[in-house]
């Protein structure tokens, strides 16, 4: 009997949650990030950058009146009940919380549906973990994490260890990886099966290993490194501009400024590079070549419509902003030394900023050998990542992580 209750914690229950979170991730991802920006879009002129003030008061609203309260934020919650293993999972609150993710991705905000979908996913292993002993819960918990990042980010490996190592800022959970690792894949696989997945870099064919490769990706892990940690710093310091603002002067100031930049970025590149969590952007990095300087601005406003949207109260996460700002970190350095593989410098800086920035080293290792590049190539990838980790120092993107 003891068997058998241990194996539908760690495999059957896990396999439910997954399934579930991968179907509505799909829905959120299929229905907003991809249909609903695209009809953005398509509007004349500057009118797609002026729907993120409208969003923005929309996400205020939403968190005010109907989530009622604004800490932790979405991005924190899940690592928040981590941290108080006999605390519960505020059910009444997940209807407001996705509503305001989606107000602010589905009108232009520069966020994505990352820690919503770890929120979905965790709601999904409370409905079992309920009647389940405490660990039991929290290893639900933790599998419906890894399913709402596995699905949402199209990666089951990077999936599978976000729930036991983002709460934590050098360590993992690693009772809770069976669970994770099952749960991770069933999302994935039904995401795939309902809108196929949609990675943040495509990379096609094996990289040429030279020298000027390998500096490209020292170069490379260095800036991502250094890019993460000012990004966190920056960020920490919106958040608590954005603390002593009321709701209607962030939303509005913040608002503008990000249409501002919406603007600049469609007039540089011609697509609307700051809209949801990044894909827009590394689809017109992929598109063709481009220079160095391009590339720099097209950087200097993605990331800064990030940082606006956090102080704007965007109701997103910016864990796929992460990985974007870090493509284009590999693509100027693979650029400006002429290295032939900058796709591969590109998914090596992904790996690098996102890793460093939300201290999930392991699971960024792992999404490199997703890409197949074969056994020298994804090591680099690896030392890449433990490079930027090592610069990134004490800093982080999220609050709520602890030693």
């Amino acid at each position: 009997m003891h068997l058998l209750k241990q194996l539908a914690v760690s495999l059957l229950l896990p396999a439910f949650v997954g399934v579930a979170t991968g179907a509505c991730v799909a829905g959120l991802v299929g229905g907003f990030e991809r249909w609903g920006l695209h009809g953005l879009a398509t509007l004349p002129g500057m009118l797609p950058a002026l729907f993120i003030i409208p969003g923005l008061l929309l996400t205020g609203l939403i968190r005010r009146y109907l989530v009622r309260v604004s800490e932790p934020r979405t991005s924190e919650l899940y690592i928040s009940l981590v941290h108080q293993p006999g605390s519960r999972l505020p059910i009444e609150q997940v209807p407001g919380r996705v509503l305001a993710t989606t107000a602010t991705v589905g009108l232009g905000g520069a966020q994505g549906f990352e820690s919503t979908s770890a929120l979905i996913g965790a709601t999904w292993g409370n409905v079992p973990g309920r009647w389940l002993s405490p660990d039991a819960r929290q290893s639900l918990l933790a599998a419906g994490a890894s399913a709402g990042i596995a699905a949402v980010f199209s990666s089951p490996a990077a999936g599978a260890l976000y729930g036991i190592e983002v709460p934590f800022k050098n360590r993992i959970d690693g009772a809770k990886l069976v669970p994770c690792v099952v749960a991770a894949v069933a999302s994935f696989t039904t995401r795939v099966a309902l809108i196929g997945e949609d990675r943040i870099v495509n990379v096609t064919g094996m990289p040429t290993l030279d020298g000027l490769f390998v500096i490209g990706m020292l170069l490379t892990a260095i800036g991502c490194g250094l890019g993460a940690r000012l990004f966190a710093v920056v960020e920490r310091g919106l958040q608590s501009a954005g603390r002593r603002h009321g709701m209607l002067t962030r939303s509005l100031a913040g608002g503008a400024l990000i249409a501002a930049v919406a603007w600049a970025g469609f007039s540089l590149t011609g697509r609307w590079i700051t809209f949801g969590s990044g894909y827009t952007a590394t689809s017109w990095l992929e598109s063709a070549p481009h220079s160095v300087g391009t590339l720099l601005l097209a950087l200097a406003i993605r990331a800064g419509a990030n940082l606006l949207t956090v102080y704007g109260g965007g109701g997103g996460g910016v864990f796929t902003s992460l990985a974007a700002n870090g493509a284009f970190v590999g693509a100027i350095v693979g650029t400006a030394l002429g290295v032939d593989s900058v796709h591969t410098l590109a998914l090596f800086g992904a790996a690098c900023f996102l890793g460093a920035g939300y201290r999930i080293p392991l699971a960024c290792m792992l999404f490199i050998a997703e890409a197949l590049l074969g056994p020298m190539a994804i090591g680099l990838g690896m030392i890449a990542v433990a490079i930027s980790f090592a610069m990134m120092g004490d800093e982080t993107v999220s609050e709520a992580q602890r030693d």
